[in-house]
């Protein structure tokens, strides 16, 4: 007596078998593939269009349903009509197929102009944000200028003379070499007036005191007669 062979639990093949999913074809296709990298895989051309042969102009000697049985001329009627159901279908298709087309190209179109109306917007507004900012940027610019330059507005007025402000009035600074030539265009001026002219400075100075007037001794010397 033979011994039959007991299946082992390690052959692959013993398990239940059961219908192949999509995934696991396309996973054994692959692994056969991939098993002899070397041998040339033939790849199907694609499928060629349905088509038939046009219609006959002018069909002759055709005598319709109502032949004999059995003459030839019945088989002659069926084979061209299922030729024009042939045809008709075709057409059907085609026309089906085309309107598919026209109306997958509407909403591509409808969706790239959806898209570049919108990127168009995202420009504008970038664009928008960018010049607010360059606006701000000048506007800080000129007013760190100016912060820093406080003078150059009055320089036409006094170009060789500093300003400033000390408690609401206005003192002038001149170079030693305007005071002469100021004086000498402006002419002889009393002390008073000078004084008149002159900012009051709102600082606390200390007076000096005047000096009292010191009156002279007056110094007597006696001589004696001996």
């Amino acid at each position: 007596m033979s011994s039959t062979p007991t299946p082992s639990s390690s052959n692959p093949n013993s398990g239940p078998r059961h219908a192949l999913t999509a995934v696991e074809k396309q996973r054994a296709q692959l692994d056969r593939l991939l098993k002899d990298p070397a041998k040339p895989v033939h790849v199907p051309l694609q499928p060629k269009e349905k088509s038939i042969r046009p219609a006959r102009e002018m069909m002759k000697n055709v005598q319709g349903s109502s032949a004999g049985a059995g003459s030839g001329e019945f088989h002659v009627y069926k084979a061209s009509r299922r030729r024009e159901y042939e045809r008709l279908k075709i057409m059907e298709e085609q026309s089906q197929k085309e309107a598919l087309t026209a109306e997958f190209e509407r909403k591509r179109k409808e969706a790239e102009e959806a898209t570049n109306a919108k990127t168009a917007k995202n420009r504008a507004k970038r664009q928008k944000k960018k010049e607010r900012a360059k606006q701000g940027r000048g506007k800080s610019e000129e007013a760190s200028r100016t912060d820093g330059a406080p003078g150059t507005s009055e320089a036409p007025d006094a170009p060789f003379k500093k300003r400033r402000l000390i408690n609401g009035k206005e003192l002038v600074f001149k170079r030693p070499g305007d005071e002469s030539g100021s004086e000498s265009d402006e002419g002889p001026q009393s002390h008073e007036a000078q004084k008149d002219s002159e900012p009051q400075i709102g600082l606390n100075i200390p007076q000096v005191p005047t000096p009292l007037p010191v009156t002279e001794q007056v110094k007597i010397t006696i001589h004696e007669d001996d």
